[in-house]
């Protein structure tokens, strides 16, 4: 230990001796147990946060028992700043150690960020949900951080050793002070929130919600899949929500084997220009012998939904935004109930956790992409968790119905895709959708996003599948996948010829401020193909044949 020569430093306490040891074993505790539902970078943060407020007070306890920093009537003020839709974590503070997490809806800070409305307490002691962030704390507040969307993002705590000591003069200051950050701070869920507003809501949907029918066994009989435009905005809502609670137990236990019916087939309860704007909607159109369906829903799926889809999967890990009820369908006219390509959630996180487990990802894809900061990560606590599923859910999704049809390398005499006929600004679009299927933020390490566009012209359909993922400052992977068929053109057994083409691309960002508002678009333009593999889909069930002379036919 170096110490200037010329000091003549004294210690004037001389029991400090036995306070370290003391405080030795209060920080192996503190930082021996980490929240495993946060971050590593995350939990650095809260878990020094924690540790300095530890040193501060009891040093200074230690040293001077009866100094004022242990009479302050303010004895904790901090942030808890949201990490996912239901949980909040510690962030900084100042005051003795804190709950380094606190689930929306539990404690004076969990009612404040679920209800989105400031909460007094006057009395720690009769308020049944108080959770003791200081055991000095006698009455606390909490005002909720709300973005200019009007989405909790954070909570302002602060918490006194005197009852009532919070009044209205509190309540609009710390308003006011909460306006200001949520101006000028960017709030680790701000971004996420704001493409995805109802994923606010996610955190305030009850418990007590209607079970599905399909999961529970009983007669769904009880909730018809019309429902009128009058009904009432209460019963409207419960039936809405067991509506898209039957969709996902539909999607989670159907098999490849039996391919699903059409969610919008099955539950129609919003039509095209009925306005219902939190309603499924359901377009289709029949073209060359085709029939094109989509289904837009942006509701992502609950906590319990999602329990349902980890299980049934058997994955650990599912992104923050799943975008189930997003689904495109294309099925021959005359076989609706057998659709010949199919673009969903359910079986993008199919593919996914097949491909973890093959030799194509271990030693191909993996090794293309991976965070900075992730060899760090192995020597914690973390690297024993296996979520059974790519970290980024990479996949080799190529949305054919894979029971009925093989995909086959395309033959030299084969006709690939006529890129000449999509670039013909002439020819009308009849049909065009374009879906979001996921996004995850990567712990704001990035964003990782699946999504399908659709267009159908007089002659021809041209499918884009992008698994697009962004390592900020590092780089940019997707996988593409361009599915493309003339209606006149067959193959010799009459077979539909529809051709698939795959491609990887990447692109290595440095720190250049260049892509700062780039699109997935624009990345494509600019990245590089590294794969690139050229199919064509060759039915190989001999029941499956009827329909193709409806193809194309005037």
């Amino acid at each position: 230990m170096m110490r200037p020569q010329e000091s003549s430093f004294t210690a004037p306490y001389g029991r400090k001796h036995e306070l370290y040891p003391r405080l030795e074993a209060r920080v192996k505790a503190l930082v021996e147990a980490p929240c495993r539902s946060l971050t590593p970078h995350f939990n650095t943060m809260i878990l020094l946060s924690n540790v300095a407020a530890l040193l501060f007070y009891e040093l200074n306890q230690h040293l001077n028992p009866s100094a004022m920093l242990q009479e302050f009537l303010v004895n904790w003020l901090g942030f808890y700043l949201l990490q996912t839709p239901q949980l909040l974590a510690l962030g900084p503070f100042q005051g003795r150690p804190a709950c380094m997490e606190i689930k929306v809806g539990h404690g004076t800070c969990g009612k404040a960020a679920q209800t989105r409305e400031l909460l007094i307490v006057p009395d720690v002691h009769v308020f049944s949900g108080h959770l003791p962030v200081d055991s000095l704390s006698k009455s606390e507040i909490a005002v909720p951080i709300k973005s200019a969307a009007g989405h909790v993002v954070g909570v302002i705590y602060v918490s006194s050793t005197q009852q009532g000591f919070f009044d209205d003069v509190d309540a609009e200051g710390l308003k006011s002070i909460a306006t200001i950050l949520a101006l000028h701070v960017d709030f680790p869920m701000t971004r996420t929130l704001a493409k995805n507003p109802l994923l606010a809501d996610v955190a305030s949907l009850q418990a007590t919600t209607v079970a599905s029918p399909l999961l529970s066994g009983k007669d769904d009989a009880k909730v018809g899949p019309h429902m009128e435009g009058g009904a009432e905005p209460t019963t409207q809502a419960a039936v809405l929500h067991s509506l898209a609670t039957r969709m996902t137990a539909a999607f989670i236990t159907s098999t490849p084997h039996t391919p699903p019916a059409s969610p919008a087939t099955m539950f129609t309860v919003g039509e095209e220009g009925t306005g219902a704007q939190n309603l499924p909607q359901r377009f289709s159109r029949r073209v060359g012998g085709w029939e094109f369906s989509v289904t837009e829903f942006s509701r992502i799926l609950t906590q319990e939904e999602v329990r349902h889809y980890e299980k049934a999967l058997g994955i650990g890990a599912i992104p923050e935004i799943p975008l189930a009820f997003n689904t495109l369908r294309i099925a021959p006219a005359e076989r609706t109930d057998a659709p010949f390509v199919t673009f969903s959630l359910l079986e993008v996180l199919r593919s996914a956790a097949s491909f973890y487990r093959t030799d194509a990802y271990i030693q191909s894809t993996l090794p293309q992409l991976k965070i900075p900061v992730a060899e760090s990560w192995k020597h914690t606590k973390y690297a024993t968790v296996d979520a059974r599923v790519d970290w980024a859910w990479r996949n080799n999704y190529f949305g054919v119905d894979e029971w009925r049809c093989t995909l086959k390398p395309l033959e030299p005499s084969m006709p690939g895709v006529n890129w000449g006929l999509l670039k013909d600004q002439t020819l009308p679009i009849l049909f065009f959708h374009n879906l979001d299927i996921l996004e995850d933020d990567v712990h704001d390490h990035g964003v990782v996003t699946s999504s399908v566009r659709i267009r159908v012209m007089p002659t021809a359909f041209f499918v884009l599948f992008r698994h697009f993922i962004r390592i900020d400052g590092y780089r940019v992977w997707m996988r593409e996948v361009r599915l493309f068929h003339e209606f006149a053109v067959k193959r010799p057994d009459q077979q539909p010829h529809v051709v698939v083409r795959e491609e990887v691309r990447m692109l290595d960002l440095g720190d250049g401020e260049k892509y700062r508002h780039y699109s997935p678009d624009d990345y494509a333009r600019e990245a590089t193909v590294v794969e690139a593999h050229d199919f064509y889909a060759s039915i190989e069930d001999p029941t499956y044949g009827d329909w193709w002379p409806s193809i194309g036919a005037s």
